[in-house]
């Protein structure tokens, strides 16, 4: 009697592919490397991909997909809650997109760093370019919401300036063996942003900032931190 197909052998390669790409990089994967992890046969690899850059490429746009549909969804929750004067849904979405990129820091290695030298390397523009429409997005909501602040700091420049340490986050969590405490970063994100302002606008930055909101007790163990 023939063995039934795995339901799950897809998935296998997937895991395993992910995990190659995000520690050796496409250039240097090997099929073999991929399977040898998976517990699957060469010809079970070629049966699902039809190349190891095939697979990279499946894996990755699944990605970039997932963070497009949450970045989108997030823009239009954050436009919402800014209309609607309620910051704290703005920090709230902030937070999850924080904790989206380290439940998914293997994918994301893979994008930063994985296709370095290979035609693929342009995914990680395509993460720099979603995440930096989405900071043009909440950005101009928020002048909206807050026109003062229109006044002192320019939109580009700060939707740049966002997105650039959202790249280095990203470059640091992929390396990271333990849940950064997202909240905690927000909030000292933000209190830097407000130094480099006017005593007046920085106060204004500094009322309106919902991110203290998310912190809990320094005593209690980080969102998703396991107990020593």
């Amino acid at each position: 009697m023939a063995r039934a197909a795995n339901p799950h052998l897809k998935q296998q390669l997937v895991d395993a592919a992910t995990e190659i790409f995000a520690s050796h990089g496409l250039a240097v994967a090997r099929v073999s490397d991929i399977t040898d992890r998976a517990g699957a046969s060469k010809g079970a690899f070629y049966l699902h991909f039809a190349s190891k850059e095939a697979a990279y490429s499946e894996i990755a746009r699944a990605f970039l997909d997932q963070l497009l549909v949450l970045l989108r969804t997030q823009s239009i929750a954050m436009c919402d809650a800014c209309a609607d004067g309620v910051p704290e849904r703005v920090a709230q979405a902030d937070h999850q997109f924080m904790e989206f990129l380290w439940q998914h820091r293997r994918p994301l290695a893979m994008v930063l760093d994985g296709a370095v030298g290979t035609p693929y390397a342009s995914m990680q523009d395509e993460f720099i370019d979603s995440v930096l429409r989405h900071m043009r997005e909440s950005i101009s909501a928020h002048h909206r919401a807050y026109p003062q602040l229109a006044n002192v700091i320019d939109a580009e420049f700060a939707a740049t300036m966002a997105t650039g340490t959202v790249f280095m986050y990203a470059r640091r969590i992929i390396r990271e063996h333990q849940p950064p405490f997202a909240a905690e970063h927000l909030v000292a994100f933000r209190a830097l942003f407000a130094a480099g302002q006017s005593p007046e606008v920085a106060e204004m930055m500094r009322a309106t900032d919902p991110t203290r909101s998310l912190l809990v007790d320094p005593a209690q163990p980080a969102p998703g931190a396991t107990a020593p």
